[in-house]
């Protein structure tokens, strides 16, 4: 227990003090001068935690989330990322909200052309996405190849034309409240796009929901006729849908209320690894060498998930907890922490654990050594201000 109490003030400690909207995530923005959408684009980006101290090597999943302009919904949903992150049940990914507008929604998730033009709005929104939007992030951030989509309602139908157009650049796909019966797609295509061998290369697992009050009726008669088609007829092997009705919600209570199950589905693997350590493995027998048992369920679960996953922090400072404060083995802690500095070289709360467990050891060399760096370091910090480094120096001054 007490190292679980020392775990949470320890992830807790530095956010708390900069007074963040969300605990894991910035909250940024990021403006494109887009060719496609014939406009400049503010779109919200939000970093993960350990964005700025990771290495070079060190990448990260995109998550592309439509109708950021939601006000009330859109908050909800960084929220449940932000939770699914620090519990260790998703990996840390970059966020980016696209909002629309009422001029712009209609046209840029349907076949409407402005006159003289040869492309609709819905084919610039995904030339915009995928030619423009993704690209450039690869270019400026640290992303791997995974993508995940979400959209709700219009916006979900954009993600299921999207499916039929861009599959073999989607990961996952989740339409909320969505449907079939506009132009271009109908729910016969959609149907014979996801049955083609030819159209997965790899494997897309495609997520869709419907409340069950009246509001709803028209989205679940839809999802419900492809749920059943799913169960019925043989689809593309790399393509998994997953329907699920979600009770008594109304058509915008279903968009974030359906969103986190379908995530903690998505990484299921990767909230796997804690729960196996400390219900499985720690109650066995001795493990040997426990960081390369840790390094190799990274390794299967990446495998698993189609791309290199990360580590979480809460992975590194619950397993390093439980080897230094409940078993006494501070080495074997400190290596799960350097394991963490591999990833995240210029975290500078790693170093509070180096002191505790060099303590410990008596080693005060190493002590002062790691005091150092964890001033360094937060002094080399450009995101907060010089009050807020002395607040945090604090926890040195104590010792």
């Amino acid at each position: 227990m007490k190292a679980t109490y020392y775990l949470i003030f320890l992830l807790l400690t530095s956010n708390i003090i900069l007074g963040q909207k969300y605990l894991n995530y910035s909250n940024d923005s990021l403006k494109i001068n887009s060719t496609f959408l014939k406009e400049t684009i503010t779109l919200n980006l939000h970093l993960p935690e350990t964005y700025r101290y990771a290495a070079a090597t060190t990448k990260y999943p995109i998550t592309i989330i439509f109708d950021s302009q939601h006000q009330r919904v859109y908050p909800q949903i960084i929220h449940s990322i932000d939770l699914l992150t620090s519990e260790s049940q998703m990996p840390e990914t970059i966020i980016i909200g696209i909002p629309f507008n009422r001029n712009n929604r209609h046209y840029l998730t349907s076949n409407q052309k402005i006159k003289g033009d040869i492309l609709s709005g819905i084919e610039r929104m995904e030339k915009f996405l995928f030619e423009e939007l993704l690209p450039l992030l690869k270019k400026q951030y640290r992303t791997n190849d995974f993508t995940i989509v979400t959209g709700h309602s219009r916006s979900a139908f954009l993600v299921n034309y999207l499916i039929t157009k861009r599959s073999h650049q989607i990961n996952t796909a989740i339409a909320l409240s969505g449907f079939f019966s506009n132009k271009p797609l109908s729910i016969q295509q959609f149907k014979a796009y996801i049955s083609d061998e030819y159209n997965f290369p790899h494997l897309v697992n495609y997520y869709f929901s419907a409340g069950t009050t009246t509001e709803e009726n028209t989205y679940l008669t839809e999802d419900t006729d492809l749920s059943n088609y799913l169960t019925n007829h043989k689809t593309a092997t790399n393509f998994k849908g997953h329907f699920f009705e979600t009770k008594n919600t109304n058509h915008m209570t279903n968009y974030w209320v359906s969103f986190p199950p379908f995530l903690m589905d998505c990484f299921s693997d990767y909230n796997l690894i804690l729960d196996n350590w400390f219900y499985h493995k720690l109650k066995g027998k001795t493990i040997t060498n426990p960081i390369e048992e840790f390094k190799s369920d990274l390794k299967n679960v990446s495998i698993k998930l189609g791309f290199k996953v990360n580590p979480n922090l809460t992975h590194l400072f619950s397993l390093a907890s439980h080897y230094g404060y409940e078993k006494k083995d501070y080495n074997t802690a400190i290596n799960f922490l350097k394991l963490g500095q591999k990833y995240y070289p210029d975290y500078p709360d790693f170093e509070l654990d180096f002191i505790e467990y060099y303590k410990l050891l008596n080693n005060s060399q190493m002590v002062d050594f790691h005091k150092q760096q964890y001033t360094n370091k937060i002094l080399s910090r450009k995101d907060i201000s010089n009050a807020d480094k002395e607040k945090l120096l604090q926890n040195l001054i104590k010792e």
